[in-house]
């Protein structure tokens, strides 16, 4: 089961904690609005993400975040298939975020 978050106090509390948040938009749809504090986008549709997996490890938490959080749920279940314990979704992504952006 994929642990899901859709709050700005949920998000804060993870990033708070050490998770890691990863944007698997694209670039242009992240460098239009993100949320302050996400440094890492891997483009899930474009390849990057599978791409880059490597340099993600299994024994940390990650965060993932896109425009509807499809994406980043599918990004979550590959995870999950490839041993990682610790990922979240955020819920509903940008199109739901409360919080800041940038």
């Amino acid at each position: 089961m994929i642990k899901e978050i859709s709050t700005v106090e949920e998000y804060n509390q993870l990033i708070a904690s050490g998770v890691i948040p990863i944007d698997v938009r694209t670039a242009g749809e992240y460098n239009e609005s993100k949320i302050p504090g996400v440094d890492t986008c891997y483009d899930w549709n474009g390849g990057e993400f599978h791409d880059n997996i490597e340099e993600l490890d299994a024994e940390k938490s990650y965060v993932f975040i896109c425009r509807s959080g499809n994406r980043s749920l599918q990004a979550c279940l590959f995870l999950q298939s490839q041993g990682f314990e610790n990922v979240y979704n955020l819920r509903g992504g940008m199109m739901n975020w409360q919080g800041a952006t940038e």
